[in-house]
């Protein structure tokens, strides 16, 4: 059984490693396939993606650790009819979320947040309204 100090040093060596690695194949691409690698191209996937791919992504970011405990609670307490039902409720969501982002991407084609959007729209304090409402979403939805 390794010791902490140990487990430390591996887990920081393996990191230092594939640090390396992924640096090394990063200039790899850049030098012989003369591939330029943005932020941009990073956080948007070169806007490539198709409505499958997006759809699966929506769909497994919804299906959470609480989403998943509260459908099996439904299913031992309802029979196999709770989950559907439970599940239909979302799907409402979805496809409003859907149609919002689909009228998002024809308004604001190269926006990368609907924060960008409120800021285009709203200005600089609705703006930061925002980004407090969703720094508390995001701590309450991660804990």
């Amino acid at each position: 059984m390794l010791i902490a100090r140990c487990s430390y040093g591996l887990m920081i060596g393996l990191g230092v490693l594939f640090a390396v690695f992924m640096i090394a194949i990063t200039w790899a691409l850049k030098r012989y396939n003369y591939e330029l690698q943005t932020s941009e191209m990073f956080t948007t996937a070169g806007r490539s993606l198709k409505s499958g791919l997006v759809a699966s992504s929506v769909l497994s970011t919804w299906t959470w650790a609480a989403t998943l405990l509260q459908s099996t609670a439904v299913a031992y307490k309802y029979g196999v009819s709770g989950p559907v039902w439970y599940a239909s409720g979302a799907t409402v969501q979805i496809i409003l979320f859907a149609t919002l982002a689909i009228e998002l991407k024809r308004r604001a084609p190269n926006a990368h947040t609907f924060l960008e959007v409120v800021k285009a729209r709203y200005g600089p304090v609705t703006h930061g309204v925002y980004i407090v409402f969703c720094c508390f979403c995001n701590i309450l939805g991660g804990s």
